[in-house]
């Protein structure tokens, strides 16, 4: 299978898992296995979900700007705006 590179700020979608088909900003990179990230309703970025690289997939071209004070609000509206919605009822 073919390594996915991934940064910090990327737009990725869950591929497997029971969070599959939701949307999520990768908040840090652990190593070249895991990442961590986050979608600012079920995974704050206090929780942050720890999640292999194959089980992602690049979302978006797009990156948000991951600053000192980022709220977990700044990522819901980063990801609606790029036209990604993650309803409760998915």
């Amino acid at each position: 299978m073919k390594e996915l590179t991934l940064e910090t700020g990327e737009i990725v979608l869950s591929r497997a898992g029971r969070d599959r088909n939701r949307a999520f900003v990768v908040i840090e990179v652990l190593d070249s296995e895991y990442v961590l990230i986050a979608d600012g309703r079920l995974r704050t970025l206090d929780r942050p979900k720890k999640k292999k690289r194959k089980h992602l997939l690049k979302g978006s071209d797009a990156r948000m700007e991951l600053g000192a004070h980022l709220l977990d609000a700044d990522i819901r509206k980063f990801l609606l705006a790029q036209g990604f919605r993650n309803d409760r009822k998915e």
